[in-house]
This record gives C-alpha cells, structure tokens and sequence, in this order.
C-alpha cells in the first residue's frame, strides 16, 4: 500500500456503493422510473409541505432578513407562559383526554361487534356487518350533525319527545363527552374491522385444549383469547388515538367551549390568518401523533397479528351460553338501532322544514341544493375519482418496491408512505397552503437536477459527455424559459409542443434515410433473383395481400416517433382544449340558471384538468417518455453513423424539460384542482400501500423469478404477473381511497377555493350559515354516492375475479 495515498473516507465508499446500486437498478429503465418517480411525488407532496406546515412556526412572519434572523419561539412559549399558559395546556390537554377515551371506548365497541358477529351467531349478521361500516362512507362530521338534530338543545328526542329544556350552566350534548361521543361512533369501524380479521383467523386448537382441560369460559378468555387478539387491540388503539387527534369535522360542530389543537389550528388560520400560531400549533399536535405512529409502527413489524395462511381447518369456535351470548348480541343491536336513528336523522333532516319547530317534509332545501350545490358535488366527485387511480396505483408500485426490491433507502420510501395519513390533516393542509402558495424554486430546481441527471445518465454512457449535456441543455432551457416568459402564454405551449411535432418528423425522416441507404447498399441482383423480381411483379410469386403486409412493414412508423408526435400533440391541447370548454361554458351562461347550467359550467372546467396540467408535473412524464424514446433500439440503429445524435437529442429533450420546469409560475398550485388531488392522493396512500404489501407478502416471489430468468423485464413482469395477483388488493384500495377523498376534510379545508369547491367544506358553511337542511342534505348525497361507488366496484371486483378461487372476494369489505 501506497503510504502517500489516504484510505478512502467511509462516507465516500457509501456514496460510491449507493451509486452503483442505483446504476444496477438504471439498467431496468422501467423499474427505475418507478422508483424515481415515487421518490419525488413523496418528497414534493410529503417531506416538503410537512416541513413547511411545522417549520414556519419557528419564524417570525413579521420580521425580515435571513431565516436565521427570524428564528421566533413565541406561540411554543406560551405553553409555559403565566398569561397564556393555563389555557394552553388545558387545550393539549383536552386534546388527550379526547384522544384516549376515543381509542378507549371505540375499540371497547370495535371488539364488542367483532366478538358478536365472529363468535356469537347473531341474527341479521350481514346488516350488522354493514351497519358497522356505514360511519367509513360518510362525512366525519354527519354524525355530529345528526347527534345535535336529536340530542341537541333543541333536539328531537331531548327538547321534542323529553321536553327537556335547557339551563345556562347545565351539562348538554355540547362539550368534550357528547365530542367522545361522537368520536366514538365515527371511528369505532377500525377497530372493528382489525379485531374482527384476528378472531376470524385465530387457530381454536388452543382454545379447544384449554377447554378440554376443564378451563372456564372467562378464563379461556382471559388467558388464551385476549393475549392472542393484544397486539391487534394495540394497534387498533393507536390507529384510533391518532385518527381522533387529526380529526377536525367533529371539534368544530360539537365541542362546545371544549377546544382541541385541530380546531384552533383551523382558527389561526380562517379567523386570525396567523399562519405562524397554526404551524407552531400543528407542530406540537405533530408531537403525540408522530411518537404514537412510531410506536405503533414499531409494535406491528414485531408482532404479526394478522395470519395470511387462510382460514383455519378447525373452524371458528361459537359461544352458546347465554349469558355470554345474549350481552354481546344486545349490545351489537341496540348500537345498530342507535346508527340507523341517526342517519335517519341526517337523511330526514334534509326534508325537514324547519328542523325543532316544523318537520313537515319539502323539497325546498333540496331545490336549492341541486342548483346552487351541485358545482360541490361535481367538483368533488371529479376530483375524488381523478385522483382514486393514482392513489392505488401509486400504492401499488410503491408496495412493490418496498416487499420485492432490495436498494438503500426502502424503509424510508415506506415510513414517508405512510406518513402522509399518519400525521393531522390539518397540518398537511397548512403545509400545502405554505409550500405552493408561491412558486418553490428551490423544490423545482432540486426537481429539474433529479430528472436531469437520470436523462443524462441514462442517454449517455461517458461521464464528460453527460456532465456537457447537462451544462448545454441546462442553459439552453433556462434561455427558453425566459424566452417564453416574455411571449403570450397563449403561444407558449404551441412552441413547446411544435419543436416536439419537428423532433417525430425529424425521426421519421432518420429512418426513411437509414432504410434508402441500406436499399442502395444491398448487392446487385442475380440473374435468378431478376426473374424472381419479374414473377413478382406478375403476381406469380407473392399475392396481394402479402404485398400489402410488406408495405405495411416498410412505412411502420417507430416507436420514438409516435411517442414524440404525442408529446407534442398533448401540449398543444393545452391550448386547443379551451376552444372545446369555452363553447360549453357558453352555453351554460345561454340557458336558465339552475342545476343544467351550473353543471354544464362544470363540467367545462373538468375536460381542462387532464390537458392543463402543471408544467414540472408534465416535465416529469416527459424526462421518462424522453429515455424511451433515446433508447429505442430501432432510433438507436438509425443513428448508428451518426455518434453524437444521441447526444444532441439528449441536450434537446434536456432543454425542453428545463423549460417546462422553470416557466411561468410553476408549482404554484394553490387555487388550481391539482392541490386538492395532491393532498387526497396523499391522504389515502397508506392504506394502498399496506394493502399492496399485505398483498405481495402471500405471493411467492419464485413466480416473478421465473419470468424474469425467462427474459422478462420488471415493467412486463409487473402488468402479467404481479398485478394480476394483486388485483383483489388493488381493488380493495380503490375503494378506500374514493371513500376517504370523498369524505375528506380537515386537509382539504385550506384547499378549497370559489372556484373549486368541496362538497366536506360546503357542509361546513351551510351550517356555519345556520343551513341545517341543506347541510343535511350535502351530507346525504355523499353517504349516496359513496355507497354506489363502492356497490359498482364490488360488482367489477366479483365480474373480474368471481372464477378464481385463490381470491378472497371479501378483502376490504
């Protein structure tokens, strides 16, 4: 050894190793543009808004300079503060006191209904099952609407049937118990869902032996039963604690002079436009959710409660005595009869004239929501199933990368999965508002640098020659962004996606070249071959129709032309798209104000969204359709006498990229429908993702070996193998997902503007208003929706895959 040579650094031997672990991985380009992919959706719609809604808490919004100069603790020292402090704590604290009697109590009800409808063989099993589900379909706050049209001071049954009058000073449905309450009844499914899928998988042989050995029924329980369902009921605890603090549906109708941390997060926000007390709030409501997600994080990868080796041979064991049976089954019923009074309510409250004075039912209210509420609804139900897919996919994908690829890094791609739904969604919310309020160039360029290097690196095998298209094509794009920025946008795209439509001519003028030169390369014909060319033209030698086949070989355009002519085609709709919505529009405005107009308007908006997207967001499809373009073995061998094509389409598609990175405002999405899809996207990924892994995990990974040794890519792999088997799971968070887009709130209530409005929010400002009935009514239509939705998907779901056995149809009910 070299004395005067230094050992390498063990930072620089790590670097090194992870650089030639994602070059193994580059040489798949379909499984690398999965994972860079995923990897830059998380970090620009997880990572960076999440730091965003906590970090600005530490700065002073007042004050100027450098960020180090406005370093502020002042909403974190209020907690210990004389003046300030005792209604602080007292807010943190009944914030707990919510969050624990919430996971207390509904995962006391969750495991009462799964040990009736598991073990007890009660009457109506399947309406109890759904009865359990239907708080999962509907808006967070629609039982608290219902529990204050019964139970409120002016409620049907207290003040109408009891005639209970209130007293100043008297305890009501209004404070932190009727809020538990609520709570209780909102999220109570969870846990019945988890407990129940451990019962219905425990093995009874132990239970069996326990009995045999003259064990009693409380004391099997107690010693073999309840140890064995622990780590479920501890998860089902968490998952409730955490969901009951990110809550903000509920605090706002029902909690009275009770405040939580969500609610006075949405206050410094919409009543004090004090963004700094609501990300320093939102950092501490960060604190006990993120400490409770770790644990439970931690608690699950240690035990596994749920078994994926199918049911037990034995069969279930069933309770029969009594007075066992006969308390878990009245209970389960008399908490079914409590549900349907209260959706009932919601459902009549919306015909009611006058909900505490006159229940006489009209249509009025549904009048009015038809026409004045209907741009809600669509506008929701639009962006709930624009964005359902790229959840479940995105879920998808990222489940695959986590269980069947090994790379630095996977535990981390699978903790920020998760963590969009583990933390508050009012902090996600604020996070979104301050991260793409303004345009982020510094996320744009970390963005643009990701995507440049991956097209250079993947185009070009010499690291001067990449390192000098990044350098060219980074200046030219910056110069043509500034060029465009100075240019009506209207002429933009059409600049943009003409020098696209130039680059497939250009392609196909390539090849015709390549397929002309090689024609008059090709030796000259013998005498035999002439008279085989004489027989061909008389048709003796080659019919008609093999004639026409040939043709049809000869004029085949590539693939790299297709992909490009599309590129450019798609970027001019951006334009083009206006002269088919601007007509609609128009006609709306022709016809008589009401529900036909108002949905027309709409639905003018809707065809934009797939044409209008975020320039960075196309930039990223475009880096990927751009390396499958360059690396297409037929564009590849057209340029083969040419050694620098390759590199100067590399430095073109380059520039093209930087400019759509960098032109116009770029991710400023506040105002736009593509915050609202980024946030529900993000709200509902965790459960795609858990239902992708617990997917893959029963899936023997020797099946996708074997097409990859056959000479399958991941991509083939992927959508022949894989997914076929993961469709049940698949499917299974479609549901999830359209179900909690359409029932979001408290990330989506920062997001809304008058131009894109939630139907979540709308119940909100109908009530706030004093529109009980209408509000009644929006939450109405959702449960509606909803159920239809998933009524078609579980029709899909048994149409595709009713024939196989290996299924379990039932997965996500």
């Amino acid at each position: 050894m070299n004395p005067t040579t230094a050992p390498p650094s063990a930072l620089s031997t790590s670097l090194r190793r992870r650089y030639r672990e994602f070059a193994l991985i580059a040489r798949d380009p379909v499984l690398m543009i999965s994972l860079l992919y995923c990897g830059l959706f998380l970090f620009v719609f997880i990572v960076f808004p999440l730091y965003q809604g906590t970090a600005n808490g530490f700065l002073d919004a007042d004050a100027s300079g450098p960020w180090y100069t406005r370093l502020s603790l002042k909403y974190f020292v209020r907690f210990f503060d004389a003046y300030y402090g005792p209604y602080q704590r007292q807010v943190l604290l009944n914030t707990l006191a919510m969050g624990l009697l919430t996971a207390f109590g509904g995962t006391a009800l969750g495991f009462i209904f799964a040990y009736t409808v598991v073990r007890c063989s009660p009457p109506f099993r399947g309406v109890i099952h759904l009865l359990a589900l239907v708080p999962t379909v509907s808006p967070p706050f629609a039982l608290a609407l219902s529990t204050i049209l019964l139970f409120g001071r002016n409620g049907l049954i207290t003040h109408q049937i009891l005639g209970i009058e209130h007293v100043p000073g008297a305890n009501d449905i209004y404070g932190l118990d009727g809020l538990v309450f609520v709570q209780i009844i909102t999220f109570f499914s969870v846990a019945y869902l988890i407990v129940r899928a451990m019962l219905e998988r425990l093995d009874p042989s132990m239970e069996e032996a326990a009995h045999s050995l003259g064990a009693g029924k409380f004391h099997i329980f107690r010693t073999v039963t309840l140890p064995l369902l622990i780590p479920g009921i501890a998860g089902s605890f968490l998952l409730l604690f955490v969901e009951s603090l990110a809550d903000l549906g509920n605090p706002l109708f029902i909690s009275g002079n009770v405040t939580v941390l969500s609610a006075q997060i949405w206050l410094a926000v919409a009543g004090e436009y004090d963004y700094q007390k609501a990300s320093a709030l939102a950092f501490v409501l960060l604190l006990p959710t993120l400490v409770i997600f770790l644990v439970q994080r931690y608690y699950v990868t240690r035990r596994s409660y749920v078994s994926v080796t199918g049911k037990p041979t034995g069969g279930h064991i069933v309770v029969r005595e009594p007075y066992i049976r006969w308390p878990f089954i009245i209970i389960t019923l008399l908490m079914c009869v409590l549900i349907v009074v209260l959706y009932v309510a919601i459902i009549y409250g919306s015909f009611a004239n006058a909900w505490g004075s006159d229940f006489t039912p009209t249509l009025r209210h549904w009048n009015l929501l038809v026409t004045r509420g209907i741009e809600a609804i669509l506008d929701t139900t639009f962006l709930s199933a624009f964005a359902t897919p790229l959840a479940a996919l995105t879920g998808m994908v990222i489940a695959f990368l986590v269980v069947r690829k090994r790379f630095s890094g996977k535990d981390t791609l699978d903790f920020v999965s998760n963590l969009g739904g583990a933390v508050p969604g009012t902090i996600l919310g604020i996070g979104f508002v301050l991260a793409f309020a303004t345009p982020p160039w510094f996320i744009v360029a970390i963005l643009y640098g990701f995507l440049a290097l991956y097209l250079a690196t993947t185009a070009l095998p010499a690291r001067r020659q990449q390192l000098l298209v990044m350098l060219i094509g980074t200046a030219a794009g910056v110069g043509l962004a500034l060029l465009l920025g100075v240019l009506d946008p209207f002429y933009v795209m059409y600049i943009l996606g003409g020098i696209y439509l130039l680059l497939g001519v250009a392609v196909v003028a390539t090849g015709r070249q390549k397929s002309l030169r090689g024609a008059s390369l090709a030796p000259k014909q013998s005498p035999a071959s002439d008279e085989i060319a004489s027989a061909q033209t008389t048709g003796l030698a080659m019919t008609h129709e093999q004639s026409s086949k040939r043709r049809g070989r000869l004029s085949r355009v590539p693939r790299p032309t297709w992909l490009l002519l599309s590129m450019g085609f798609y970027l001019l709709l951006f334009n083009w798209i206006d002269f088919i919505a601007t007509p609609i529009a128009d006609l709306s405005r022709a016809i008589p104000r009401g529900f036909w107009s108002n949905a027309l308007y709409q639905v003018a908006d809707h065809i934009k969204v797939f044409f209008q997207t975020p320039t960075p967001l196309t930039a990223i499809i475009y880096t990927f359709l751009s390396v499958l373009v360059i690396g297409d073995r037929k564009l590849q061998t057209a340029n083969s006498n040419m050694p620098y094509a390759k590199a100067a389409l590399t430095t073109i598609f380059l520039a093209l990229i930087t400019a759509l990175c960098f032109m116009g405002q770029p991710l400023a999405l506040v105002g736009s429908p593509f915050i609202i899809i980024a946030a529900f996207v993000v709200r509902s990924l965790p459960a795609s993702v858990r239902s992708g892994v617990a997917a893959l995990q029963q899936i023997d990974p020797s099946i996708e070996e074997a097409s990859g040794m056959l000479g399958a890519d991941a991509q083939y792999t992927f959508r022949y193998v894989t997914l076929p088997l993961i469709m049940p799971a698949l499917l299974a968070g479609l549901i999830f997902s359209f179900t909690r887009h359409m029932t979001s709130l408290s990330a989506i209530i920062f997001l809304v503007s008058a131009r894109w409005r939630i139907v979540t929010a709308s119940i909100m400002s109908e009530w706030e208003q004093g529109g009980v009935a209408i509000a009644a009514g929006y939450s109405t239509v959702i449960i509606v929706l909803v159920m239809i939705a998933i009524g078609v998907l579980y029709f899909i779901t048994h149409k595709l895959l009713s024939g196989r056995g290996d299924v379990d149809l039932t997965l996500g009910a």
